[in-house]
């Protein structure tokens, strides 16, 4: 099972996205279910999308949020985004609610039905991006975003993959 080792890149990631759903003046990922197009901008970004994890956080850090370096997924690549999981409407939940929810979303059900098995039993890591209070309240973002990452560099989507 995955460690939590990688939480700081979580934090990174999470901040740097509700950073630019303020900027952008829209919602965080608001087309992620219609699939997005190679070196994609983070607002269009879908299920069954690939990256090179590396490279996403590069690009996150660097404050480019907008563009997500999708790769082909016949491709090399190491991540994939495989679940949305909106948040109802309301006051913002807290980052500790919305945390704990995407965990849940993340690497429960989801998981298994994309993957083909449970996460416990999984050589696949589980990570997610989540609104911010701020993107939250100004961005109306209500869209955690969960993401695959592989043990190493892949050929192909890790949709049904059992492992």
């Amino acid at each position: 099972m995955p460690s939590v080792l990688n939480a700081p890149r979580i934090a990174s990631s999470v901040v740097a996205l509700g950073a630019a759903a303020v900027l952008t003046g829209c919602g965080v990922l608001t087309s992620a279910l219609g699939g997005g197009e190679l070196g994609g901008n983070v607002l269009s970004v879908g299920v069954g999308d690939c990256f090179v994890v590396s490279e996403m956080d590069q690009s996150l850090l660097e404050g480019e949020v907008s563009d997500v370096p999708l790769v082909d997924c016949s491709e090399p690549h190491d991540g994939e985004f495989f679940h949305v999981e909106v948040l109802p409407d309301g006051d913002f939940p807290g980052d500790r609610s919305v945390g704990e929810r995407a965990t849940e979303a993340c690497e429960g059900q989801a998981f298994t039905d994309f993957v083909g098995t449970d996460y416990a039993s999984s050589e696949i890591w589980a990570y997610h991006l989540v609104p911010t209070r701020q993107s939250w309240e100004q961005a109306d973002d209500r869209e955690i975003l969960c993401y695959l990452e592989t043990t190493g560099m892949v050929n192909g989507s890790q949709q049904g993959a059992g492992i």
